[in-house]
């Protein structure tokens, strides 16, 4: 889905990518040590943050064309906090879209008269996606989509990633490796010390 070709990132004092050259497939997983800022890679490979060198090629056929703010949707560490007190009805009017209950949203049972404080963190995050969809987003980039999820959370966004997004184009970056994550056929890359390694998965070769 996307390549990376030599690419340097660095964020203030921070050199989080070096030389790295990737294939990164869609449907990937991104595990990241704590100190390094997932958001920040997030946005540069959706194309949001500038990177300090190289090049990232994400394929033609997939974008068709389209600028990133057309194909990428980062859906961010602080999602649960978005929107706070916030009806869903009225988040769509702020958002200038027409209101629209997606398969998603019938599925998960979202009420639109509901604030999305009232959600559970899963129902916050589909919320989120089907936004992105009726955007007509391609790419979902989740940043520590589980950090703040209970058990029927991860067990719900399992079965999410399986059943309801199995043809979806997405990345997800995490700072720990929730049991979910190696139940899936998904390859898993360490990104540790500038380096980007498949754990599972992905190229032998990775990044060096």
């Amino acid at each position: 889905m996307m390549e990376l070709k030599n690419v340097t990132l660095k964020h203030r004092r921070q050199l989080i990518l070096h030389h790295c050259s990737v294939n990164l497939p869609s449907q990937s997983i991104i595990l990241a040590k704590n100190h390094i800022r997932t958001d920040i890679v997030a946005k540069a490979l959706a194309g949001f943050h500038p990177i300090d060198e190289g090049e990232i090629h994400f394929d033609e056929q997939e974008a068709r064309g389209k600028t990133n703010k057309s194909v990428f949707f980062v859906i961010p560490e602080n999602y649960h906090q978005l929107w706070r007190n916030y009806r869903l009805q009225d988040i769509s009017i702020w958002l200038n879209r027409p209101f629209q209950q997606s398969a998603l949203w019938k599925k998960y049972r979202l009420p639109s008269h509901a604030s999305i404080d009232s959600l559970t963190m899963f129902q916050r995050l589909i919320y989120l996606v089907s936004l992105g969809q009726s955007l007509n987003r391609t790419v979902f980039i989740f940043d520590q989509p589980t950090k703040h999820f209970d058990f029927e959370d991860l067990e719900q966004f399992y079965y999410f990633l399986k059943d309801d997004f199995s043809n979806a184009h997405y990345l997800i970056f995490t700072n720990r490796i929730e049991k979910i994550f190696t139940m899936l056929p998904k390859p898993i890359y360490q990104l540790d010390s500038t380096k980007l390694l498949p754990l599972k998965g992905g190229e032998k070769d990775g990044c060096q």
